[in-house]
Formats: structure tokens, sequence, C-alpha cells
């Protein structure tokens, strides 16, 4: 079974007003001196961010158990601090003045070296692991992944809220990543020495300063023998995140097998398409129709899920999570997505109902 971890990221908000609160460092301390042995804690680019996350797992009840843990451990510590964790893509209120970057040489530097992105990159993603051992099926399996991209990215959507407006986009966060100068999805390579060869003359160039600075939505972890799926927004619950995570391990399972097995790929799509698609990803979300890249053309959007869920449906039911996400999947249908629930929220009962919405979600178990 392909082990899975996961990476949340948070903002830190005024509980009031909701406007980031630069108490990472304070919560890192707080968090450091209590036993936490399901989740470990670091730094963000931003003292008014956190990020949290999973030992690897091969259960999704470990992986649920943990997510639990870590959300409620870091909603007491910050409650003791005067703030509160919010599971949003992107920030609801931002003050005008430039974001308080963490203290740390490495982060000092990215906001030297993008200082206007920096200033107002007041975002937080889900990021997830999926182990895959050998290089080479590292790189074949994300090849084969990466069309699946604008689907996933729609399924996660979470941040329609910006400057205390409606961006019109189901996933704002999609749309200010691609300020970054290696952003998006990322190309087809012919095996594991020509990403390498590549990416080493990425870091040649002087503009990205390591590997980290190489953030495609889905890339070949550089810490770890896995690739790394990074197009989600921060989701409101615990179960969201899980259920976004159990459809990528399926997604790489599935594609891990039918590489080690020779299959030979699918017709990659043109670059243009796939951008293209995941443009329409993060305005609509599931809530319109998302691009078939096979066609060109839109089509539902719960059509297109429904095409993944069929594609990953073995190995979801091989890893015993089959019935939990296709119950997720149908709640979503119903309910709507992160984007969804939290405009109408905030249509049916203002700001208050909006910010009753994310404490409410955030450390809700997973039934």
């Amino acid at each position: 079974m392909v082990l899975f971890g996961i990476e949340e990221e948070f903002l830190l908000v005024d509980p009031a007003s909701s406007e980031p609160r630069p108490t990472g460092p304070a919560l890192r301390t707080r968090l450091a001196q209590q036993d936490h042995p399901l989740f470990q804690v670091s730094a963000e680019l931003l003292d008014c961010q956190i990020e949290l996350a999973t030992f690897p797992s091969a259960e999704r009840s470990e992986a649920a158990t943990a997510l639990v843990a870590m959300r409620r451990a870091l909603a007491r510590a910050a409650e003791e601090s005067g703030t509160q964790p919010a599971g949003i893509g992107v920030a609801y209120n931002a003050p005008q003045a430039p974001a308080q970057v963490t203290d740390t040489p490495r982060y000092q530097k990215v906001a030297s070296n993008a200082p206007a992105v920096v200033a107002d990159e007041y975002v937080t993603g889900l990021h997830v692991h999926a182990e895959v051992k050998d290089p080479e099926l590292r790189i074949q399996v994300m090849n084969r992944c990466r069309s699946w991209i604008p689907t996933l990215t729609a399924v996660a959507a979470n941040s329609p809220f910006w400057y205390g407006r409606d961006s019109g986009f189901a996933s704002w966060r999609t749309i200010l990543y691609r300020r970054w100068p290696i952003q998006g999805c990322p190309p087809v390579f012919a095996d594991d020495a020509d990403y390498r060869r590549r990416l080493q003359q990425l870091l040649d160039s002087g503009v990205a300063a390591d590997p980290g600075y190489v953030s495609w939505l889905m890339r070949p972890s550089a810490n770890y023998p896995t690739i790394e799926w990074r197009g989600a927004d921060s989701q409101l619950a615990p179960r969201h995140t899980l259920v976004a995570a159990c459809l990528f391990r399926a997604l790489a399972a599935t594609e891990l097998l039918a590489a080690a097995a020779g299959e030979p790929p699918g017709r990659q799509p043109q670059p243009e398409h796939l951008d293209i698609a995941l443009w329409q990803a993060a305005r609509h979300g599931l809530a319109e129709g998302l691009i078939d890249l096979g066609t060109g053309r839109l089509i539902p959007a719960h059509d297109q899920l429904g095409r993944l869920l069929e594609h990953v449906a073995g190995a979801l039911s091989a890893s015993g999570d089959e019935d939990f996400v296709r119950s997720d999947l149908a709640r979503i249908r119903r309910e709507g997505n992160g984007a969804e629930r939290q405009r109408r929220a905030h249509k049916e009962g203002g700001f208050a109902a909006w910010q009753q919405l994310l404490r409410d979600e955030f450390t809700a178990g997973v039934d």
C-alpha cells in the first residue's frame, strides 16, 4: 500500500476581525513544549502562518486521528494566545502593510527576491505526499498524474474571498500562486536524469536558490521519496483534507501500478490546454464546467470528477478508502466544496456566519 503524509498550512487570525496576526513563532514554541507524537510543527514564510504535518500513514484511520489531534492542539494553543487558526486558502481580511516575514535566512532571502509578492502572500495550502520509492518510477508517475491536477484543484478549492470581497474565483490562492517564477503544472520529463538535469538548470539560473523555489503544483519531493501534490487550498475541516488526500493517494497508486507494469501512458495534454484547465478549475471549482483535456471543451465538473473516481476505483478499493471517498464526494456534490460553503454561509448570515463556519469546521471529527 502506498504510504501518504499530509502537510497543512494555516493562517493565524484575529478572532474578531479575521485579519492575520503574527503569532506563529509563539505558537510553535508553545506546541514544541508539549508532547505531540502524531504530528510535527514547522515555520512558514510569514509569522502569521504555521504548518503542521502528519507522519507517513498506511491507513486512512491513522491519518484521520493525526489530523484531528493536530488541529485541536493548534486550536487550543491559538486560543491561549488570543488568535484563531483558519482553514482557508487565503486571508479574508489582509492588512495594507507588508506582511511580517519569518526570521530565518531562507525566508528573508525569499522576501528580498520577491518583495511585492511576499508583501501580501497570505496564502495557505494543503500538501499531500504519496510514497514512490524508485526515482525513475516517481517521474513516470508524476507524468501520468499531471493531467488530473485541474480536477484535484477543483475539488479542493477553498479560497473565494480576498480583501473582504468575493474574488470571483473558487481558488484565488491558485491564481495568486501564479505570480511565482516556477509555478503551475509541471512539464513532462523523459526520466529521472532529465528531471535532475533540468532542475539543475533552474538552480543554476540564480533565480531559484534551492529546490524549494521550484513550486510546481506537483513535484518530486526534495526531502522524501514521494510525489508531492501542492495544488490544494487549506481545508475547512479534517474530513475535507482527508478526502482530498485519499483521492490523490489513490491516483498515485493507480499510476504507480500502471507504470511499474510498463503500460503506455495516455496522450499528454498540450501545455496551454492544461494551463487553461487549471485556470478554469480555480475560477469555478466544481460549480461550473471543467475542461475535458481530450477534447478541449467544457464538460460538467462532476462528470469530470466521476471520471477521476472511476480511474482510481481499484486503488481506492485496495486501500479500503472507496466507501469513504465516494460518500464524501457525494456529500460535496450535495453541499458544495469549501468555496461554495464559505460563500453560502456569508450570503445567508454575513461575516459572523462565515466566521462561525470556520470555527465549527476546524476541529470537527472525521466520522
